[in-house]
């Protein structure tokens, strides 16, 4: 019997220890991206979500749109290639995919003083999750350069060959 009390408080306090982690790395990436978009010096796109979903159907421009439906999210101005990176990589975005996005980005090429604070946060805060990061940093790695294109022009080019061209899939 005392050994089920034990498991049973052992399993609740890590559970609450997996649930303050998300909600403070979630905190402090949102307040780090807040921060890093003030150094962002592209143009922003000025499409909205509604107009990315009057896109033909097959085009990255729909995929986008309905990306940002199903999360409830619109473009930030700025960062809209960020998206685009969820969508022709597959990574969703909670906190651990998040992260693996940015090992994937980094094997892919880019770097960033962002990109490098959300994989030592995953390397210090997500060690239940180094096979998806090190999976993530491989892809990126095989992967052609997509990190640094200029997204906006190809809103009308076929999803499905973007993903093919650059990814091999």
């Amino acid at each position: 019997m005392n050994k089920s009390i034990f498991l049973s408080i052992y399993f609740e306090f890590q559970s609450t220890l997996l649930i303050i982690r998300e909600l403070v790395v979630g905190a402090s990436f949102d307040l780090t991206s807040r921060v890093y978009m003030l150094f962002k010096r592209n143009e922003p796109w000025g499409i909205s979500r509604s107009e990315l979903l009057l896109y033909p159907p097959e085009s990255l421009g729909f995929h986008l749109g309905c990306f940002l439906l199903k999360q409830h999210f619109e473009p930030q101005p700025h960062c809209e290639n960020h998206d685009i990176f969820h969508i022709l990589t597959g990574y969703e975005t909670d906190t651990a995919q998040e992260i693996a996005l940015q090992f994937f980005l980094y094997g892919n090429g880019k770097r960033s003083p962002f990109l490098h604070l959300a994989m030592f946060a995953g390397i210090i805060l997500f060690p239940d999750q180094y096979a998806l990061f090190r999976e993530a940093y491989h892809k990126g790695a095989q992967a052609k350069s997509l990190f640094d294109l200029d997204y906006k022009p190809l809103l009308t080019h076929s999803f499905i060959s973007l993903k093919k061209q650059y990814l091999n899939t």
